[in-house]
């Protein structure tokens, strides 16, 4: 192996690749880049120190916030702030131009150079502990050598024997002082090893950046975006570019609310949206404009609030929409005076109706002169969101036209500014308030810039997530963050497409790289493009649509990626344009690194447009299908994908109206569907009469209903398709459907009467035939009628895209989701949704979850083979209710990768999650993985059955897997709680309302009225909290407790003054995790650590196993409770469960001796910790033997550290 060299795009991260500077900063950073360069040719001959001087003042001109300075013996530093005080963040080793010798070049990298810059990291490693250290740069001024600190951290810092030594070096301990000796035989032979490992150098020569012919030296234009972003804080510091792009703008979101007359409240650990308190409403906002309207019509008043809310819900969701459509109008047409969402344009609701219904719902040539002469350059879109809705036009709703319009109070922490950049104050026109916010806002919908402008964006996914919150006003909503559905879309989306084109062209690869390096020509690029197009998706619970809209974006930069992009006509683009998933969003860029930006009239501007819009509308209409049970997620998913969509609309010319007009959106409505994912009456598979039903036409209405759009035709086709769906329920050849008619059959030979038998005999045959047949009768008909199947998704027809050529079910590539976390003992379900999970899914369980029920709806969704993808609550991984789900995974699915988060995923919910894939395939392999700190690091991969016949996914047993045969060793031993052995317990329960003698109120319990600071009278008792329990020592912060019925849950009074081991609830992330110590005293505890009493064994010798490292390994395996962020608890069940060998009183007395002398030094105040230390070792060993430990295994136990 060599070095691993990287150009300079590749030495830079996808969202430093997407910071596009403006013309003008191009220039200025040209006219810098040049004249160092220029000083530096006409000194070429100069010293080193003339030429670092040139490189520093170059440097602090592109770096003007950055002090920038040589540092003790390092050539020059990029100091992490702005003065000497702060860390260094680059070291630079330079050498002049003639200075070859010892410059590194791509023939000689182990140059001194490169052992000079190897010693001064090492130097502010160790002796200055800089952990800010980015990167290190060994430079001439115009070849650049850029290695990533974590290179060096990986190849020298972490290399003991070079550590030790250069340690040695500066106390005068090797055999020379001499530095030349330390970087020739110390360093050098260290740097030969890291580049056999593959140490990863990028390079760049500013040479091959300049145009050849000419005096003056000159910047070719498709280098210069590239080199203005490396010398880019961003890029060198490796300061934040973006935040995630599902990151709410509190602000925005705020006043957003304000204006509809709502305000977000808490609610437990959920976040609702309610109205607002009577001291702030409004009269001419929204909620409270709608209610004074439905007041009058007499709509009931318990209903009033609720569809004030959903109007008003609807409406804002639109105006949204046209924000960002207005947005793009101006971006095409880089004029502002195609804005349409004005007070001047739109003084009264009545003109806001107009826009809706009369002009983007209608087609140009369709409109009335006034409207077309007034929004003629407003499109039609074809879409749904622009069709009234029912509530609209009921008697119970109303139409925004209704509404009056008044002023209201401008919100106090506005965006409004006045002329002198203060916020506005007073009041306002609430039309004119509404769009003048808006207008404080920048809508753009792509990329553009990495500086922020003068306005918050709020851009595609901002919205998203606010569509999202204010759509889930009832319930509350935790969103999906955008790195988190990158990831998942990323991995998962590659890994299907790996399997549809292996399938599609039948080759053997096992990686995205393998496809590229077959894919030879264009015939063949146009292949896996098509594979990749034939891909299913569907998430079973979508929300808002974020993870399909992830998925479209991963989609298009997988074929960019794959160079098999191609327009509507099958023609190539990918040497047009490259395109990357940044931040969650599509960024498209041509070939110099330049963000592609749509231009009307321009040739290729217009072919790459199409094109874009081309791809993501095949997909929209073919790849992506969801479900929801919330018709409001419905349509907010649907309006994030014509989002989507709108972004690379294009204009094209009328031949109706000869103008240019704005290309139309699809109806992707029908792939998007409301129904309860769960609940289906049809199983996958169902048999359907194919001679009955012309499964073909339902195949053509589909499509025609995507491709129109005409409104009236939209309808007709919608009417046929439903129509169509209810045939099925008569071709539908159920279980049900075949028991009633083998029952008739049965029971027609029975009523045929032979004369050689007894009349009476078939008279009781045909009479229990027909008790059976009642029976299944009514069964029957209770699959087809059951109300419960109302609002149910009958996944076997619903999506014909799925289904064979003979109707049969065939499946989704991928699913993917955030289901929803709702469980059973919330009274969420009836007792006949409880009975029909329990019948229809294999791992439904008492109080079940149903993100366990919708991870076995996902497997029976997808074809054999197919991947899937969920994040879901990391308990998941462990608790004894979701066994059955573990069961599941380990016997009938391949590929499992499981990832447990150490980071807090959603920020407003209290559940620790994990993200898990698998396949539809037989079992192979589970690997187990953690996100830590933003990072994804694999633990280890292991067979199936690795964890047990009956699993729990214990990471710590993959952590320590070299330990596995100990773990099993030791767990096959006889448990604690048992007759010969002892009883465990809990504390008391001091308070909880309700309850104790008088009962308990709300105040006592916050005021903890029965503990005390001294002893009161008699029934005041000593009180130990979980901190004063420890291993092998007791403490007492003076508190006391009224011991009696007076306590929620007081316990018996006996097990807080006999001989027993206190055990602490909560273990330490140590190599002894077990806080176990023995007392006889008189106190009470709590809840925070368990009793053992009742002991039958000396309680010295079983204290000794419970404290041991061994013990703590085995824990640490068994119960995993630091998988997750929040307090790793263990209970009394669990403590019940420790392994306790059987041991002879010889050998209890011989533990038990030592566990009183370590108690007894533990009671010091400074005990002495090589007494500690040994008497830990003698205990490990005995418990070790007691469980018949090998002397390698012993070593491994030993060895065990956390």
């Amino acid at each position: 192996m060599s070095i691993k060299g990287i150009t300079l795009k590749e030495s830079m991260n996808h969202s430093v690749q997407a910071i596009m500077p403006l013309d003008e900063e191009k220039e200025v950073f040209n006219q810098k880049l040049v004249g160092y360069l220029t000083h530096l040719r006409d000194k070429e001959l100069e010293s080193e120190e003339y030429q670092k001087n040139l490189l520093k003042g170059f440097l602090e001109s592109v770096l003007p916030y950055n002090f920038i300075n040589t540092s003790s013996r390092i050539d020059l530093a990029i100091y992490n702030g702005k003065d000497a005080n702060s860390s260094l963040g680059i070291l630079f080793e330079c050498k002049s131009l003639t200075n070859q010798s010892e410059m590194m070049s791509t023939e000689k990298i182990n140059s001194k150079a490169f052992q000079e810059i190897v010693y001064y990291y090492l130097q502010e490693r160790l002796v200055n502990k800089n952990l800010e250290i980015k990167k290190c740069i060994i430079t001439n001024g115009l070849s650049w050598f850029v290695i990533e600190a974590k290179e060096f951290e990986k190849h020298f810092f972490k290399n003991k024997k070079l550590v030790d030594l250069v340690t040695k070096f500066r106390n005068n301990q090797l055999s020379s002082n001499k530095t030349d000796f330390l970087y020739s035989e110390v360093i050098a032979p260290e740097i030969d090893k890291a580049i056999e490992k593959g140490i990863v150098i990028a390079h760049f020569d500013l040479r091959q950046a300049l145009v050849k012919s000419g005096k003056n030296i000159e910047i070719k234009k498709n280098n210069l975006t590239q080199l203005y972003r490396f010398f880019t804080a961003e890029n060198l510091l490796n300061k934040e570019i973006f935040t995630d792009s599902n990151k709410l703008n509190k602000n925005f979101y705020d006043e957003l609310l304000y204006l509809m007359g709502l305000e977000e409240t808490k609610s437990g650990t959920s976040k609702i949206i309610s109205r607002l308190k009577p001291a702030k409403r409004q009269r001419y906002s929204f909620v409270e404009n709608i209610i004074d309207k439905l007041d009058m019509k007499d709509v009931p008043k318990d209903k009033q609030e609720d569809i004030a809310i959903q109007l008003t819900v609807v409406w804002i969701n639109r105006i949204l929409f046209l924000k960002l459509l207005e947005s793009q109008l101006v971006l095409f047409n880089k004029d502002e005076s195609y804005r349409f969402l004005t007070y001047e344009k739109l003084p009264n609701f009545e003109e806001i109706y107009s826009l809706f219904f009369a002009v983007l719902a209608k087609k140009v040539s369709e409109r009335s002169d006034r409207v077309q002469e007034k929004f003629g350059y407003v499109p039609y879109l074809n879409s749904s969101l622009f069709e009234e809705t029912e509530l609209e036009i009921s008697r119970d709703g109303i139409g925004i036209d209704r509404l009056p319009e008044g002023d209201i109070e401008i919100f106090s922490k506005t965006a409004l500014k006045g002329v002198d950049k203060k916020r506005k104050k007073g009041n306002i026109n609430f039309i004119e308030y509404l769009f003048e916010f808006l207008d404080a806002y920048d809508f753009s919908t792509t990329i553009t810039h990495h500086e922020k402008s003068k306005n918050d964006l709020i851009n595609a996914s901002v919205l998203g997530l606010i569509f999202e919150k204010i759509n889930g006003y009832r319930d509350g909503s935790f969103y999906t963050p955008g790195n988190i559905t990158m990831y998942m879309s990323r991995k998962a989306i590659r890994t299907s497409a790996v399997d549809k084109i292996n399938e599609a062209l039948d080759w053997q690869c096992e990686s995205i790289e393998d496809i590229k390096f077959n894919i030879r020509n264009a015939q063949i690029a146009k292949k896996v493009s098509d594979a990749i197009d034939s891909l299913k998706v569907c998430d079973p619970a979508v929300g808002s649509g974020h993870f399909l809209v992830s998925i479209l974006n991963e989609i298009i930069a997988l074929k960019s990626d794959l160079n098999v992009l191609f327009d509507a006509e099958g023609n190539y683009i990918g040497n047009l344009i490259q395109c990357y998933v940044i931040n969650d969003e599509l960024v498209i860029q041509d070939m110099s690194g330049n963000n592609f930006v749509y231009q009307t009239g321009n040739q290729q501007s217009e072919l790459i447009q199409k094109a874009i819009f081309y791809q993501k509308r095949h997909i929209l209409e073919n790849s992506l299908f969801a479900v929801d049970i919330n018709p409001s997620s419905v349509n907010i998913c649907r309006l994030r994908l014509w989002i989507e969509l709108l972004k690379s609309s294009y204009y094209y010319q009328d031949t109706e109206t000869n103008q240019l007009v704005l290309t139309t959106l699809p109806n992707i409505d029908i792939n998007i569907k409301v129904g309860d994912s769960l609940l289906h009456k049809f199983d996958f598979d169902y048999e359907f009469d194919m001679r009955k039903t012309d499964f073909k036409d339902y195949l053509s209405l589909v499509k025609d209903y995507k491709e129109t759009n005409n409104k009236h035709v939209k309808a007709e086709i919608w009417k046929k398709i439903e129509n169509l769906k209810h045939s099925f329920d008569d071709t539908a050849s159920s279980p049900e459907l075949k028991k009633l008619t083998r029952l008739i059959s049965e029971r027609n030979k029975a009523g045929v009467i032979s004369i050689f038998e007894e009349e009476n005999k078939n008279s009781k045959e045909v009479a229990e035939l027909n008790k059976q047949l009642a029976k299944a009768e009514k069964e029957l008909e209770y699959r087809l009628k059951n109300p419960l199947f109302a609002k149910g998704m009958e996944w076997r027809m619903e999506f014909p895209e799925i289904l064979g050529e003979a109707g049969e079910f065939i499946g989704f590539d991928l699913v993917i989701g955030n289901p929803p976390y709702i469980f059973a003992r919330n009274q969420s379900f009836t007792d006949e949704m409880k009975a029909y999970y329990s019948r229809t899914y294999q791992v439904s369980e008492y109080q079940a979850n149903t993100y366990t029920i919708f991870m076995e709806l996902a497997y029976q969704l997808l074809r054999k083979g197919g991947t899937f993808s969920y994040i879901i609550p990391n308990n998941f991984l462990t608790i004894q209710t979701n066994s059955r789900v573990r069961q599941f995974i380990t016997e009938q699915t391949s590929d499992v990768v499981l990832i447990n988060s150490l980071d807090k995923i959603f920020t407003d919910a209290s559940v620790d999650n994990c993200i898990i894939f698998f396949k539809k395939n037989g079992p192979n392999w589970i690997e187990v993985a953690e996100l830590n700190h933003g990072e994804f690091n694999t633990v280890g991969r292991v067979a199936p059955d690795f964890f047990g016949e009956i699993p729990t996914f214990s990471i710590s047993m993959v952590k320590y897997r070299q330990a596995i045969d100990i773990f099993w060793k030791v767990n096959h031993f006889p448990i604690l709680e048992r007759p010969e052995i002892a009883t465990v317990k809990t504390g008391i329960k001091a308070y909880q309302i309700g309850k104790g003698k008088p009962h308990q109120t709300n105040s006592d319990k916050d005021n903890r009225i029965y503990h005390a600071r001294e002893k009161l009278d008699d029934s005041y008792r000593p009180y130990l909290d979980g901190e004063n329990v420890s291993r092998y020592k007791l403490t007492w912060n003076g508190e006391y407790i009224k011991y009696g019925d007076n306590l929620a849950e007081p316990r018996s009074s006996v097990d807080f003054y006999a001989p027993r081991i206190l055990v602490r609830q909560i273990p330490s992330k140590s190599a002894y995790a077990v806080e176990a110590v023995y007392t006889d005293s008189d106190v009470i505890n709590d809840l925070n650590s368990m009793v053992i009493t009742d002991i039958h064994v000396n309680p010295f010798y079983l204290l000794g196993i419970l404290n041991s490292r061994l013990i703590s390994l085995w824990f640490f395996m068994k119960f995993d409770k630091f998988q997750r962020r929040l307090f790793p608890q263990f209970k009394v069940n669990e403590l019940g469960d420790f392994p306790i060998p059987y041991a002879m009183d010889s050998q209890q007395e011989e533990i038990a001796k030592l566990v009183e002398q370590l108690m007894e030094e533990m009671k010091k105040d400074s005990p002495d910790t090589d007494i500690v230390h040994q008497l830990n070792l003698k205990i490990d060993d005995l418990v070790m033997d007691l469980f018949d430990l090998k002397e390698e295994e012993k070593q491994i136990v030993r060895n065990f550290v956390v």
